[in-house]
């Protein structure tokens, strides 16, 4: 895969994931978004060595609420 489409992979999960947070959450994308990128969860996405976008977006926002949560 090129970096192009693994770059555009990760930020579809990351947008996905910030969705779905936002829903549970009943926040503004926007708060969640910036929230979530400024995250070690957005960290460990954009890493491709993490593989945490492979995953997908449910898994990502799961990293993130047990990341807020601790």
């Amino acid at each position: 895969m090129t970096k192009e489409k693994t770059l555009f992979a990760m930020d579809l999960t990351a947008m996905m994931a910030v969705e779905e947070l936002s829903r549970e959450t009943n926040q503004p994308q926007e708060k969640v978004l910036l929230d979530f990128m400024e995250s070690n969860t957005a960290k460990m996405l954009y890493d491709d060595s993490t593989k945490l976008w492979w995953d997908g977006p449910s898994v990502a926002a799961e990293e993130f609420k047990n990341q807020k949560a601790n």
